[in-house]
């Protein structure tokens, strides 16, 4: 039911079927014409060719034909189409389209062409083959020709359409549409006559226009898509059809905008900033709430908004989440004039699909698939709106609303809390009164739901997920469930959440049992001191008998479960392994109790029991990641080693890793790392938790190293790496100290030699060096003048960037500007207007005249630039052979080029810095032109002269 609605289409919905199988079925549909009327019409045409050559002479022929002889191609067709040997009805068919077409294309008399037109529409359906190969030069010449023959091009859209529709209304995919699309959109200009159809007022254009480009868009969406931002206005031009006040080509528009707007994030973001939502929604408000165009919106919406944060943003920005709330209270509860109505009768499925749309909008909103700053500010946008209280008054009151409203606002509800402490606190505070039963919280009803047995499993899965929701890092919401299991915590015959969640650990059925282990597995996930806390809960089962730690329950409910009810089992160890993983007192008081231990060391290689093989293997994970968690947290070393004893003697260490390998692999662990949200089709598909999962993959590599420290199993496979690195850095520095002392005897004899090669031309060739480091010292200050002057730009244009805000101030000054307090409002406003403009005018000119000296300053500091690094050029080629002439007595030779080098790149980065101010500036000046034109349309409105020069 969450699937939109297609049936405004006028083209048929497409079916998957084998191309090459039915080939032969495709090609006799498109000839089912009856053998009687085709004759009938072949005669006609026979008689009025001889009865009419007088005619036929007189009138003017248009150009001949450019596409193949018939015979010929469509011997190819069917080739191409797998068809075998024609048949009377197939030639019949095709000769009959031929003739229409020709008349098309060679009849000078617009009469004449428009019956022809017709006559291919008719039979468009059966021979949408020949109709759409043979015309498809006769209907582009119409499109490109007669554009002002609306009846013309109506028949010439209609007919192409028609060709684009499959037979079959179910299917789902049509080769054929596929082939025919592909080969409209490689006619060149095809595209564009479609838009300038659309653009006609004409109500058969523009309709048939519209349902042509649907039809395209559904067999080659992107390539269609990518044509449209081609042509200039092309976008807009599609969403102006939406004001067309004619329903039926309103109604067909959206439809079109639905398969435009499919995943292609620039369309849509182009869709947003033309203001699509405002129109959108003002359609919504206008229609019945049953109407199926409502839905067709919403779909648009969700498109655009659907993991797009600079949309989601946009809408934000608008204020369209309030309107958004107005429509969902509406939708509930009736507006004054159907409100009576709307309680008395039963929704209809409509208006339930249209509702479930308009919660999906706003679960799209505040997705944890969005980037966090997006999702927090939706969430406080949705606080501020009442949307989220609205919300929660429907999941705790009758409003006569569907399951399935009711699960999808749970899951609303619950995304809408996650992660937001004050969103959270809001859920929890909220309390109903159930008359006898007395007030009760938000969390106790959701709790009493996901225990109820006779709730759908949907219902159930949202109510869990919410909950989950709520206790996402939220440490003390965690805590306060803690406190009702504690002892000291005041007895009260009132369901409590932590009494309701003990009930369904305690549960018989599997799926409850899982909810309840998982829910309590939160409570403790990331808060170690509760573990502890956790230890003093007693129940007691049995009245006559003491009471029983918690502990000692879920253990004891895990032992007497055995191979059976692979569920429960895995919601257990999950629970087991998150409350022993850093918990050393709980760990000790599980091992105290030897039957867990022979649980875990006998089941671990149990082959047998219920569940598939892969569920097994996910248990036996299980079994080994709690038994390792207990090993990691033994303090004493004796009893740690007579652990590790009793696993290699009963188990094997290799059996117990392989083991937490194994989960790894299992296709239970692969389907919980995918979403935070379990799963709602099946609820067979509950086994492993999203966040344990996150948990278990980052201790595995730890609990590992407990039994195979040296890195001899496949899950720490880096140690062996690391070894194997260890022992190449080992061989390197030998080798690096071998070489330091062959360095250190090289150095000894070049200083022997350098000392008997001291002579004149030596000491000559120094002082050339020298004079080359004097040049580089001289060049270094060049330097640093050229960076004091770049630091005055930055000055300047620091002083630009702070009249660039003053003028921002000024706008938000005149727009929170109130000209209904004071008495001559009009004239004040136009007044102080035309000073602002006056003063922006001045400051653009002082601007302009500043940019044209600073341009003047960096053609400057080029120009001087390039002499520099001319003199850096000749300096780099003295140094070089000054160091030649030194390499026989210094095998180090001094060279500043580094240095130079250096100030050279400091020069180059600062000066490209210096051209991006300078861009930054340009903006800033085309802003404040900007916004002057504002100030002189706004001065236009109210009525005051504006000059020629001023509309410049």
């Amino acid at each position: 039911m969450f699937a939109y609605s297609t049936s405004s289409f006028t083209g048929s919905t497409l079916s998957v079927r084998s191309f090459s199988s039915d080939a032969t079925t495709i090609s006799n549909a498109f000839y089912n014409l009856p053998q009687s009327h085709v004759r009938n019409r072949l005669q006609a045409k026979k008689a009025k060719k001889r009865g009419s050559n007088a005619s036929r002479q007189s009138s003017k022929r248009a150009p001949l034909r450019t596409h193949p002889p018939i015979p010929r191609q469509m011997s190819l067709f069917r080739n191409f189409f797998g068809g075998g040997q024609p048949d009377e009805e197939e030639d019949n068919g095709a000769e009959f389209v031929e003739t229409l077409v020709e008349r098309v294309e060679t009849c000078s008399a617009p009469e004449d062409r428009r019956d022809a037109l017709k006559g291919l529409k008719s039979v468009a359906k059966q021979y949408r083959l020949a109709v759409g190969t043979m015309g498809m030069n006769a209907y582009i010449d119409v499109l490109e020709t007669d554009r002002l023959n609306s009846e013309t091009m109506t028949l010439v859209l209609d007919t192409l359409a028609t060709v684009l529709s499959a037979d079959d209304d179910s299917s789902e995919n049509d080769e054929l549409g596929e082939r025919l699309a592909e080969m409209m959109l490689k006619r060149k200009g095809f595209i564009a006559s479609v838009l300038a159809a659309v653009d006609q007022f004409d109500f058969g254009v523009r309709r048939t226009a519209v349902q042509l480009l649907s039809n395209l868009l559904r067999h080659r969406g992107t390539e269609v898509q990518n044509a449209v931002l081609q042509q200039p206005a092309g976008l807009s031009k599609l969403v102006d059809i939406i004001h067309d006040n004619r329903e039926v080509i309103r109604n067909e528009a959206i439809l079109m905008i639905c398969e435009l707007s499919r995943a292609n994030s620039q369309i849509q973001q182009l869709l947003a900033y033309d203001n699509i939502f405002n129109d959108l929604l003002n359609i919504i408000e206008t229609e019945p709430f049953d109407s199926i165009v409502i839905e067709d919106c919403l779909f648009v919406m969700l498109n655009l908004l659907r993991k797009n944060s600079m949309n989601q943003q946009l809408f934000r920005e608008n204020q369209l989440v309030a309107r958004l709330g107005g429509i969902l209270h509406t939708f509930l509860y009736g507006n004054e004039e159907t409100e009576d109505e709307v309680d008395a009768a039963e929704w209809p499925k409509q208006r339930t699909a249209n509702v479930i749309f308009l919660l999906q909008i706003i679960r799209t909103l505040v997705s944890p698939d969005n980037n966090s700053q997006n999702t927090h500010a939706a969430q406080k946008v949705l606080n501020q709106t009442k949307i989220l209280e609205e919300l929660i008054r429907v999941l705790l009151t009758e409003i006569g609303a569907s399951f399935e409203i009711l699960a999808e606002s749970i899951i609303v509800v619950a995304e809408a809390i996650r992660g937001n402490y004050t969103n959270q606190e809001l859920f929890a505070s909220t309390v109903i009164d159930n008359g006898e039963d007395g007030p009760r919280s938000s969390l106790v009803v959701l709790l009493l739901s996901m225990n109820a047995e006779k709730q759908t499993y949907k219902l159930r899965c949202a109510v869990f997920y919410c909950f989950l929701c709520y206790l996402f890092d939220n440490e003390f919401g965690k805590a306060r469930i803690i406190e009702t299991l504690l002892p000291n915590s005041q007895p009260s015959n009132a369901p409590t959440t932590g009494s309701l969640i003990l009930q369904a650990i305690s549960s018989a059925e599997s799926v409850q049992a899982w909810f309840g282990c998982v829910t309590l597995m939160h409570c403790l996930y990331d808060v170690d001191h509760l573990c502890e806390q956790l230890l003093r809960v007693k129940i007691n089962i049995v009245t006559e008998q003491p009471e029983l730690a918690l502990l000692d329950h879920v253990s004891q409910l895990l032992i007497s479960a055995g191979n059976r009810r692979p569920q429960s089992r895995a919601g257990l160890l999950m629970l087991l392994g998150v409350w022993l993983q850093n918990c050393p007192l709980a760990v000790s008081a599980f091992m105290a109790k030897e039957d867990n231990l022979v649980y875990l060391t006998t089941h671990i290689v149990d082959e047998c029991g219920e569940g598939t093989e892969s569920e097994q293997q996910a248990l036996r994970g299980l079994m080994a990641f709690v038994l390792l968690c207990c090993l990691k947290n033994i303090q004493d070393k004796d009893t740690r080693s007579s652990i590790e004893t009793l696993i290699s003697r009963r188990v094997g260490k290799e059996v117990v890793l392989s083991a937490l390998e194994g989960l790894t692999r299992t296709e239970q662990f692969v389907r919980a790392a995918q979403k935070q949200q379990p799963s709602e089709s099946n609820k067979n598909n509950l086994f492993l938790d999203f966040n344990f999962v996150k948990l278990f993959k980052s201790l595995e590599g730890t609990l590992a190293k407990q039994l195979k420290p040296n890195g001899e199993f496949n899950g720490t496979s880096n140690d062996s790496i690391i070894q194997s690195f260890k022992e190449l850095i080992k061989r390197q520095d030998g080798d690096i100290a071998q070489l330091k002392q062959e360095n250190k005897k090289m150095s000894g004899e070049i200083e022997k030699l350098t000392a008997e090669a001291q002579n004149k031309e030596a000491e000559r060739e120094v002082e050339q060096l020298r004079v080359k480091l004097d040049e580089a010292a001289a060049f270094r200050t060049q330097t640093e003048v050229l960076n004091s002057q770049l630091a005055e730009a930055q000055r300047l244009t620091q002083q630009w960037y702070a009249e660039a805000e003053r003028y921002k101030q000024w706008a938000q000054q005149w727009q929170n500007y109130q000209l209904t307090q004071l008495p001559n409002a009009a004239e004040v406003g136009v007044t102080q207007l035309q000073q602002q403009v006056a003063e922006l005018e001045q400051q653009l000119g002082y601007g302009y005249q500043a940019f044209e000296q600073q341009s003047q300053t960096i053609l400057h500091y080029t120009a001087e630039n390039a002499q520099l690094r001319e003199r850096l050029a000749k300096a780099d080629a003295s140094l070089s052979e000054a160091n030649s002439k030194l390499a026989t007595v210094n095998s180090q030779p001094v060279s500043n080029g580094a240095v130079e080098n250096v100030d050279q790149k400091t020069s180059d980065d600062e000066l490209a810095k210096l051209k991006q101010e300078q861009e930054e500036l340009l903006m800033l000046l085309a802003d404040q032109h900007n916004k002057m034109s504002v100030y002189r349309r706004r001065l236009k409105s109210l009525g005051q002269p504006v000059t020629d020069d001023e509309d410049e």
